[in-house]
């Protein structure tokens, strides 16, 4: 007889960024969107440098995140001009009623990995930040997005609204 394995395994998933990359649970996100041609950059709202322009999915008008304007609001966003940016699709867990949906804006395509509790750990090193946490993960050090924080903030700054 065989007994159950506790091993605890995440499905999660790693997207690269401008500098570095971010960790996210692959329940999380839903899609992989395209936007193309350049898109004017800069924030919708003075006060939240990382909102980038809404865009339109399946109907739905969703608030962007501009992932490196959040983890580095010092970057110079004129950097941010290129032929095409990623979206990933999330789908919100805090109030859904409110903001079902939202995306990240990241660099490259997201690469599956498995997270286990022997593979994931906290970097003492580097400071958390409101956004995220520095961890290693599956050898890789990444930043853990603070994904509840994030929505609150989107919450309290936007809305979408059907198109």
């Amino acid at each position: 007889m065989s007994e159950p394995t506790t091993d605890a395994t995440l499905e999660a998933v790693i997207a690269q960024l401008e500098q570095g990359s971010i960790l996210l649970p692959r329940s999380a996100f839903l899609e992989v969107a395209t936007r193309p041609g350049v898109v004017v950059r800069h924030s919708m709202d003075p006060e939240v440098p990382w909102h980038a322009p809404s865009f339109v999915w399946q109907d739905v008008e969703v608030p962007v995140v501009n992932v490196d304007q959040l983890l580095d609001p010092a970057r110079d966003r004129d950097q941010d001009r290129r032929r095409f940016s990623r979206l990933l699709v999330m789908q919100a867990v805090t109030e859904p009623e409110r903001l079902p949906f939202y995306a990240l804006e990241v660099r490259g395509t997201p690469h599956p990995v498995q997270i286990t509790p022997q593979n994931i750990y906290a970097l003492e090193d580097a400071e958390a930040t409101p956004w995220s946490w520095r961890v290693k993960a599956s050898g890789v050090t990444t930043h853990l997005l603070r994904l509840d924080t994030i929505e609150q903030s989107l919450l309290e700054t936007t809305a979408p609204r059907s198109a």
